[in-house]
């Protein structure tokens, strides 16, 4: 065991450093420069794939694939943000939990069939003609409108702006709304313009969840102290260019969620509470070394106490188990890679209710990333799909695994009643957070066309 982990973590670390070494060889494109250029930009390359990989995960995703030195170092967890400028907005605050007491047979079963609330620009008072400064105008003089739809239907979306199509236009949008921003709830992303925050790129698809500090294990492993999960309020979601192809931006209702789940699903998933877990294996679904790596990029040149006592926070839960090799491991057409599946080391975080209230409203809503973990599953074949699972996942606070006909049915409703925008470039989402999770569909750049979105996070809305 220790020599395959060690095998696979020296080919993790060469690997990531043959991709990182390889971006400086990269150009970026001048016509985004010249069009943009406060922004940071995403740079594309082509990753091969080997015909084991091909067996074990299908047919490789076409196209250009986004890379980030980032996503090549594993454990990394939260980076630090240093500017001076950022470090002068409020901190993300904690998340509010109300979840005593909740009667799950007294949740309404009547639903908002408006979601999101939309705006368009005629509907704002704003003339195709019309010039910057009189659509900042026109966005002052309905301010109260807009922030009324954005409580009563947790999502707004606005389309049909032009002064939002950059940066600077995309702010004074934002400052006509009273909108006050905070730091990043994963303090992760680096700043666009100190203010808005650039979306890690990945073209990858990505599921319904919550910008919440807890928002994969993986995030908190090497956490010193663990803090209470941290999320915004409020998150407004641009669109500078879309990708050429996909890339929608998905939104989910949380009170729509709770209102048609299966009842007694959501009595179990309530009465037992639930954690975050996230699984290491010999090779898959992720290498155990990937603990060791992340603790010396992350804890040793830290002066953290328990550092030589752990290679995670030893308040954490932790576990490992033999297993037998997933159904289909005989099958020659197998990548041999799945025959190291036998043996799990699994995380677990602090246990938390997959439901709350809203702190306005009162009403119960959904409020986990149960979808984006699950959906993490689609990286390998329908035959080993469950078997081999996900890097995170949710199971009871005692530890017992959720039932997958639960975990089915909670996927297979959120993806029901999600909504997918085809965001143009100006328009703009404005989320409630504690009532509405949002991801993105995978997506295509080409060489002219890169999808550039963004995100700010924020406490409230000035009401002046």
């Amino acid at each position: 065991t220790v020599l395959v982990c060690l095998g696979v973590g020296m080919y993790t670390m060469l690997g990531a450093t043959t991709l990182q070494s390889s971006r400086g060889t990269m150009s970026r494109d001048p016509i985004q420069m010249s069009t943009y250029p406060a922004m940071s930009f995403q740079r594309t390359c082509h990753r091969a794939h080997g015909e084991a990989t091909k067996r074990l995960t299908g047919t490789p995703r076409k196209g250009p694939r986004v890379m980030t030195a980032n996503a090549f170092v594993p454990g990394v967890t939260r980076l630090k943000v240093t500017d001076p400028k950022y470090q002068q907005l409020p901190e993300c605050p904690d998340i509010l939990w109300n979840t005593e007491d909740i009667q799950i047979d007294e949740i309404p079963t009547r639903v908002d069939a408006i979601f999101p609330a939309k705006l368009n620009a005629d509907s704002l008072g704003i003339s195709p003609m019309s010039n910057p400064e009189s659509e900042l105008e026109s966005i002052s003089a309905n301010k109260e409108k807009i922030l009324d739809m954005l409580k009563q239907h947790g999502a707004v979306h606005i389309e049909g702006l032009q002064v939002s199509g950059d940066v600077d236009g995309y702010k004074q949008v934002l400052s006509k709304l009273g909108f006050n921003a905070c730091k990043d709830p994963l303090a992760a992303r680096k700043s666009l313009d100190n203010e808005v925050k650039r979306v890690v790129p990945n073209n990858a698809g990505l599921g319904l969840h919550h910008d919440r500090s807890d928002y994969a294990p993986r995030n908190n492993l090497y956490d010193e102290v663990i803090e209470p999960p941290k999320m915004p309020q409020y998150s407004a979601f641009v669109c500078f260019q879309p990708a050429c192809e996909g890339g929608e931006f998905r939104i989910l209702d949380g009170q729509r969620m709770v209102r048609e789940l299966d009842r007694d699903v959501l009595k179990r998933l309530y009465d037992r509470q639930i954690r975050s877990a996230e699984v290491y294996g010999l090779w898959l679904p992720q290498p155990a070394f990937n603990v060791i790596t992340g603790w010396a990029i992350k804890v040793l040149p830290e002066d953290f106490k328990w550092k030589w006592k752990s290679f995670i926070n030893p308040t954490f839960k932790t576990r490992s188990f033999w297993k037998a090799p997933p159904e289909g491991w005989s099958d020659i057409s197998s990548p041999p890679q799945i025959l190291t599946d036998i043996w799990r080391f699994e995380v677990l975080l602090e246990k938390f209710s997959p439901i709350n209230r809203h702190p306005d409203t009162g009403d119960v809503v959904w409020f986990n990333n149960i979808h984006l973990w699950e959906g993490d599953k689609v990286q390998w074949k329908a035959k080993f799909k469950n078997s081999l699972g996900a890097r995170s996942k949710a199971v009871y606070a005692d530890g017992e695994d959720i039932p997958q006909e639960d975990l089915d049915h909670i996927v297979e409703l959120t993806e029901k009643n999600e909504v997918k925008i085809l965001m143009k470039q100006g328009d703009i989402v404005l989320v409630d957070n504690y009532r509405t999770l949002h991801g993105r569909e995978g997506f295509r750049n080409s060489g002219s066309q890169t999808r550039l979105h963004a995100v700010t996070f924020g406490t409230d809305f000035n009401k002046s």
